[in-house]
C-alpha cells in the first residue's frame, strides 16, 4: 500500500513546531517516533536520530551538550526568496525551479545561491519520498479527501486541471493549504489527463454502493409489506413517479451548471497563466509566440462570455 510519505529529514524538521529552534534530545525522540509510525514505517526514534545526525546537510545538530538537539538552519534572504516564490505559486517546485526563480530576484550568481540555499536545512521546505520537488512545511496533503470524493462520485473520472476547482468548490479545501499528490498514491492513476480511482479501487467503490443500495431496497420493501399505510403508498406511486422524473431533471441541469462552472475556472486560470507566459516571452523578444497567445486569450474571452451566459439561462430556470 503506497502513500505519501515524508522523507526521513523531512519527518525530523517537523517534529519542530514553528518558533522551536532546540528541544532535549527525549522529546525529539519521542516526537520522532511519532512521525514515524504515522508514516507506517517501524523503527526505533533514538536509531533514527543517530541515522540523521550522520546525514549530509543535516537539518539538526547535536547542541552544547549530548542531551540537546537543534536545528541547523540560520535565517538568509534567499531562504525567504524561495518560501515567498513557493507560497505564491502554490505548487511544489524541483530545486533547479526555485534556483532560477530566486537568481532572477537577487544579484547572487548561481554558484553562490547553490551553495547557500541549502533547503535540506531549512524546517519550511519538506520532501516526498520518490519526489524531487520541495513543499512548504504548512501544506497539508489533500489525497485522504480526494478519494473519498471521486469514491462518492462513483469514481467518476477527474480532470487534472480541475483539481483545484473541485478541492475548493466541492470539497472545501482551499489550494493555499492542500496539495494532491496521485502520483505517489496507489489508489490513483493518473493518464490522458485525468485522475482516477485505480481498477481495484473501483470495483470497491462499486461493490459498497451496491451493497448498500441493495440493503436500502430490502428496508423499503419490508417497510412496505408490514406498514399500514403501504395501500395509500402504492396508490401514490404515480405521483412519486413524476416528482423523481422531477428530480432526474434538476439532478442533470445541476451537474450541466457544476461543470460549466468548472470550464470556467479553469478558461480564467490559464488566462492568469497566460499573462505570465506574455511576459516571459517579451523578455526573450519572442514576438510570434506573444501573438499565438494573445489569440489565444481572445478566443477564451469569448468563450468564456459564451459560458456565462448559459449559466445566467440555467439560474432563470
Amino acid at each position: 500500500m503506497r502513500r505519501p510519505t515524508y522523507t526521513i529529514t523531512s519527518i525530523m524538521k517537523k517534529a519542530f513546531r514553528p518558533g522551536e529552534r532546540s528541544l532535549s534530545r527525549s522529546e525529539i525522540v519521542e516526537r520522532l517516533e511519532v512521525g514515524l509510525q504515522a508514516a507506517g514505517i517501524d523503527g526505533n526514534g533514538e536509531e533514527f536520530l543517530t541515522r540523521i545526525l550522520h546525514i549530509p546537510n543535516a537539518p539538526i545538530r547535536v547542541g552544547r551538550t549530548e542531551a540537546i538537539i537543534e536545528l541547523v538552519h540560520q535565517p538568509h534572504q534567499l531562504f525567504d526568496l524561495a518560501y515567498r516564490y513557493l507560497l505564491d505559486a502554490q505548487v511544489p517546485k524541483t530545486a533547479e525551479q526555485i534556483f532560477r526563480e530566486v537568481r532572477k530576484r537577487t544579484q547572487f550568481s548561481w554558484n553562490q545561491i547553490a551553495r547557500i540555499l541549502i533547503l535540506e536545512r531549512d524546517p519550511r521546505f519538506v520532501q516526498y519520498e520518490n519526489d524531487d520537488r520541495w513543499f512548504l512545511a504548512e501544506w497539508k496533503l489533500a489525497n485522504d479527501h480526494v478519494y473519498e470524493y471521486l469514491v462518492s462520485a462513483k469514481a467518476a473520472p477527474m480532470p487534472l486541471r480541475a483539481v483545484s476547482y473541485t478541492m475548493e468548490r466541492e470539497i472545501g479545501l482551499s489550494p493555499k493549504e492542500y496539495v494532491f499528490l496521485p502520483e505517489l498514491d496507489d489508489r490513483f492513476q493518473v493518464e490522458t489527463g485525468t485522475v482516477h480511482l485505480t481498477s481495484a479501487e473501483q470495483s470497491e467503490a462499486t461493490e459498497s454502493e451496491a451493497d448498500a443500495e441493495q440493503r436500502q431496497a430490502e428496508a423499503e420493501v419490508a417497510a412496505a409489506t408490514t406498514s399500514p399505510e403501504s395501500a395509500r403508498q402504492q396508490l401514490s406511486l404515480e405521483d412519486d413517479w413524476s416528482m423523481n422524473s422531477t428530480a432526474v431533471k434538476t439532478n442533470v441541469q445541476k451537474e450541466v451548471n457544476d461543470l460549466l462552472k468548472q470550464a470556467l475556472h479553469l478558461l480564467e486560470n490559464r488566462n492568469q497563466e497566460m499573462g505570465q507566459e506574455v511576459v516571459a516571452r517579451f523578455q526573450e523578444s519572442d514576438m510570434r509566440s506573444i501573438e499565438g497567445l494573445m489569440k489565444e486569450k481572445q478566443h477564451n474571452e469569448q468563450v468564456v462570455l459564451g459560458i456565462k451566459q448559459v449559466l445566467a439561462s440555467l439560474a432563470q430556470q
